[in-house]
């Protein structure tokens, strides 16, 4: 993990906002915060004293699954959580950014139920009380429709679930932030790509509707001409993108 406080900062417990990378749940490291749709988002919350963390987690392996990695994003909270004085954060002022397998991660880390996800014992009592919201970049959504998931459904799934699809329905529930959103979820705002060919803009629209439903606080930005990470001549532009994803976190950490 990497803590980045503001230079100057006198709030002895400020909001944090916390990055999980992307990387297909098997690469990626934390460095992956200076991406320009990352980044672009740190230097808004910066100046707004907001301190901004970057998370590695276990990667998809025959020796963890994607659960193992929703985990060690759950207990990364909680560790902020239990040091909370050491860092300067207010524990009870924390959201989460993400894209792509780390927009997934986001969304499962603000949107499932944290005792369904054990980690470290030590942790196991500094679940966070709240996370105040949760940005997603192009994130997958439902590994129960076999039309968003077909990809992960075959011989990946043992890799992904930890064991053949049809036994892992349970652990698939918990990885699809569509079966998690409910009325009373974390605020969330999804931006994606309508032209994105690794993880299909319906992932996020299906989230959306979904949300809209049950009732859920969920915004929702579909990027004209967005590929998988945005790219140049989209629009909205990633400055854009970046700004009103900044402003989202920055309104609702500093209530």
């Amino acid at each position: 993990m990497e803590i980045l406080t503001p230079k100057g900062l006198k709030n002895p417990a400020a909001p944090v906002l916390v990055y999980i990378h992307g990387g297909g749940w098997s690469g990626g490291d934390r460095f992956r915060m200076t991406r320009p749709d990352i980044s672009g988002v740190f230097h808004h919350c910066a100046k707004a004293g907001i301190i901004c963390a970057s998370i590695e987690y276990r990667l998809n392996s025959p020796k963890a699954s994607a659960f193992d990695s929703a985990i060690d994003c759950k207990d990364a909270l909680r560790f902020l959580v239990k040091n909370a004085a050491q860092y300067h954060i207010d524990p009870t002022r924390i959201a989460t950014i993400g894209g792509s397998a780390g927009g997934h991660l986001s969304l499962v880390t603000a949107l499932g139920d944290p005792k369904k996800y054990p980690g470290d014992p030590e942790l196991a009592a500094f679940d966070p009380a709240t996370i105040r919201c949760e940005i997603a970049y192009y994130p997958a959504t439902d590994f129960t429709d076999e039309k968003l998931a077909g990809r992960f459904l075959g011989q990946r799934a043992t890799l992904m679930f930890g064991g053949p699809a049809d036994q892992k329905r349970d652990i698939m529930r918990l990885l699809s932030p569509v079966v998690l959103i409910q009325k009373n979820s974390t605020p969330v705002f999804c931006f994606h790509g309508d032209k994105d060919t690794v993880l299909s803009v319906d992932n996020s629209r299906k989230l959306f509707a979904q949300g809209k439903e049950v009732g859920a606080e969920i915004q929702y930005v579909e990027v004209k001409e967005g590929t998988h990470g945005f790219g140049l001549g989209c629009s909205p532009t990633v400055e854009e993108i970046t700004a009103t994803a900044a402003k989202f976190v920055i309104e609702h950490l500093q209530r």
